[in-house]
């Protein structure tokens, strides 16, 4: 499991109590716990030579899928994305990491609205994209990244349709949800590589079976999100049946 820090929920609570706001305090905090995920990783956020990314969600009480912010691969410039290639000897890899990030962080941070990325788009054109739709740049100060993905995935605790599954469910809205930050793991890194899902319980029956879907090369939630056809577990038996053991 890769090292990480959270923000607690009576931060959320702060948060939304201070208008949206991170105090001082917090955000000192915050570099102190960047500081320990650099050095358990040997890695820094922003350095092109041995970069660190990040991933950045929410963590409520009660479960809430899809209903919460996500921000994944944050850390991305134009010159980490040189170094990742670098490193894993796979441009692509590295192309389609930095659009996912510069695609999600327009999306979910400065509310662009935006097309899904295709094989052949760039970094450059959907930041250009989001420029054009909201007149706002993604920045390129990786720490600028991380401070406001940390104000869109608490302030999703707030959203329209977390509010709206909340009455669903009978849920209050006086909770809050965590921030946890945690170091990258990269699920579209390979054909040997992935994300999934997994439940120790049929979800519909409730019967003692494991049950989940998986998809090669995938990364957070492409296996729940309805863009991408997700596999059975027995796919996964049968590809790589030491992961699935």
């Amino acid at each position: 499991v890769p090292p990480a820090f959270a923000l607690p929920i009576d931060e959320c609570r702060r948060f939304r109590a201070a208008g949206g706001r991170l105090d001082d305090e917090v955000w000192r905090a915050v570099l102190d716990g960047l500081a320990g995920l650099e050095e358990r990783t040997g890695r820094r956020l922003g350095d092109p030579e041995a970069p660190l990314l990040l991933s950045v969600r929410s963590g409520a009480a009660v479960s809430m899928p899809g209903m919460m912010d996500t921000i994944l691969n944050l850390g991305m410039t134009d010159e980490v994305a040189a170094g990742l290639a670098r490193l894993s000897g796979d441009p692509e890899f590295a192309r389609t990491t930095h659009v996912r990030f510069v695609h999600e962080f327009g999306r979910t941070v400065l509310g662009a609205d935006l097309d899904e990325p295709t094989g052949d788009t760039t970094a450059g054109a959907v930041r250009e994209a989001v420029r054009r739709d909201t007149g706002e740049d993604v920045p390129a100060d990786p720490h600028a990244q991380l401070r406001g993905a940390i104000h869109a995935v608490f302030g999703s605790w707030s959203s329209r349709r977390a509010r709206a599954y909340r009455k669903h469910w009978g849920l209050t809205d006086d909770g809050g949800t965590a921030v946890i930050v945690q170091a990258m793991v990269f699920g579209n890194l390979g054909g040997d590589s992935g994300t999934g899902v997994l439940f120790t319980r049929d979800p519909l029956s409730g019967s003692r079976d494991s049950y989940g879907e998986w998809l090669p090369r995938g990364q957070g939630e492409d296996v729940v999100s309805g863009t991408h056809d997700p596999l059975p577990l027995s796919a996964l038996r049968d590809q790589l049946p030491d992961a699935h053991g």
